[in-house]
């Protein structure tokens, strides 16, 4: 009996590993597929839905001042709520009910279940087993092969649905075990007091909203109209940015260049690839920023000799040569760009966490949803100026939004690539040197 409970709980925390590592993306990508099998309305809707409410929640997941470990049992039954009505039902109102929930559990439940094992670590010898990992290759095998041999999407909803169920006692027993860290911690407060900001964002996600189905659908609207709601997103972003111009301020700088370049990479960078390799293009982006993310740390440690000193150096001086290669209209040469970039994430990702963690400038429970955060938002500035570059650079052309994000020929490759391409890397490289400068002032103001 003891050895079955143990199985037990094997499974639930493995299943919440696996959904810890993958939510971020299993829920979009699954809409998606559905979306692009149907081309139903309802399906963009949520689709569009789902997409916002993953980019919202990170903003405003901490005002309701609980523990960490609270919120990741939140997301598990959020993520058993959102998934079911997709497994379901096509129903527009529970597919947007569905839509929310879900997004919410995406954006959370590893930024949570990151800082739970943390937390976990400062009191518990706690450590991902084995059989954790055995589990996550079993589970994304079996959505593997609903997803390839495109079974049933419905399957896939109502098994994450039974995933989320199961990771739950996972959940509860981790929470637990946080009990000796949490003793004695002062409470932090998180209210958000100014209210103006909570109907700037409403107006920012109703905007991002607008731009995300403009993405998939083709929406007759005028490009002077668009212009004017980028600018007003940008607007409020840069506002949100002031407002919050003390916080992690020696952390800004580096989470909003992480950000950025992650959507230049995936998002961008997979569009921009069907014109050098066709639809092969988003696969290989794809393969090459999981080589750089999980690979990142140790190669760059490797090449430095395990000398953190060099390491530090290096870390800057590949992604510094990174963006300098995306600048080169030859697909060799971008791919290879995109590598350093994807090492330096990798890198960097590790470091960033620890830093953050230990600082004594947000307390441990937040370090790591205030990373995710600042992440983010530098994520969105780079979709905004992305998108004010290709609606400008279409309107003078004549050309539809949608012959970058569903292009029919290669023909317009060096358009993209110098209006487009060149100035977001430029804009990511001076996001990277500003982090770097920043960096060198601080080390500096330390030894002194």
């Amino acid at each position: 009996m003891k050895r079955l409970r143990q199985a037990g709980i094997d499974l639930s925390v493995g299943t919440l590993n696996f959904l810890a590592n993958t939510g971020i993306m299993l829920p979009y990508i699954l809409i998606l597929f559905q979306y692009q099998k149907t081309q139903s309305p309802t399906y963009l809707v949520a689709l569009v839905t789902v997409y916002i409410a993953r980019a919202a929640s990170i903003f405003y997941t901490k005002r309701f001042n609980l523990r960490s470990s609270t919120y990741l049992i939140i997301t598990l039954v959020f993520g058993a709520l959102g998934s079911l009505p997709f497994a379901l039902t096509d129903s527009l109102g529970w597919l947007l009910v569905g839509s929310v929930l879900w997004g919410y559990s995406a954006a959370t439940i590893w930024p949570y279940f990151l800082t739970v094992k943390l937390n976990l670590a400062q009191t518990t010898p706690f450590k991902m087993k084995s059989v954790y990992w055995v589990i996550f290759l079993l589970l994304a095998l079996l959505l593997g092969i609903d997803l390839g041999l495109k079974l049933s999407f419905s399957f896939s909803f109502a098994l994450l649905a039974v995933m989320n169920l199961v990771a739950l006692p996972g959940g509860l027993l981790l929470n637990e075990f946080t009990h000796d860290f949490y003793r004695g911690q002062p409470n932090q407060r998180h209210g958000l007091k100014q209210f103006w900001r909570w109907w700037l964002s409403v107006i920012f996600f109703a905007a991002l909203a607008v731009l995300t189905t403009l993405r998939k659908a083709d929406v007759p609207l005028p490009a002077w109209d668009t212009l004017a709601i980028i600018l007003i997103a940008l607007v409020i972003a840069l506002i949100e940015l002031y407002a919050d111009r003390r916080t992690l301020h020696n952390f800004k700088a580096r989470l909003l260049n992480r950000g950025f370049m992650l959507s230049y990479v995936l998002l961008f960078s997979s569009f921009m690839a069907y014109y050098y390799w066709g639809k092969l293009g988003m696969y290989l982006v794809f393969a090459v920023y999981l080589i750089g993310f999980e690979g990142g740390a140790g190669i760059i440690k490797a090449l430095a000799h395990h000398d953190p000193r060099r390491q530090d150096r290096l870390r800057h001086q590949v992604v510094i040569a990174g963006h300098l290669l995306v600048l080169i209209p030859w697909k060799w040469i971008y791919l290879l760009g995109l590598l350093l970039i994807a090492l330096y994430i990798g890198d960097d990702n590790p470091t960033v966490n620890q830093e953050l963690y230990e600082s004594d400038v947000v307390d441990n429970d937040t370090a790591i949803i205030s990373k995710y955060r600042f992440s983010t938002a530098g994520g969105l500035l780079c979709q905004l100026v992305f998108f004010g570059l290709l609606v400008t650079i279409s309107g003078i052309n004549n050309l539809s939004l949608l012959s970058f994000f569903k292009p029919t020929s290669t023909s317009h490759w060096f358009l993209y690539t110098w209006a487009v391409n060149w100035p977001l890397a430029l804009c990511s490289l001076g996001l990277a040197l500003t982090n770097l400068r920043q960096q060198r002032r601080l080390e500096h103001s330390e030894q002194n």
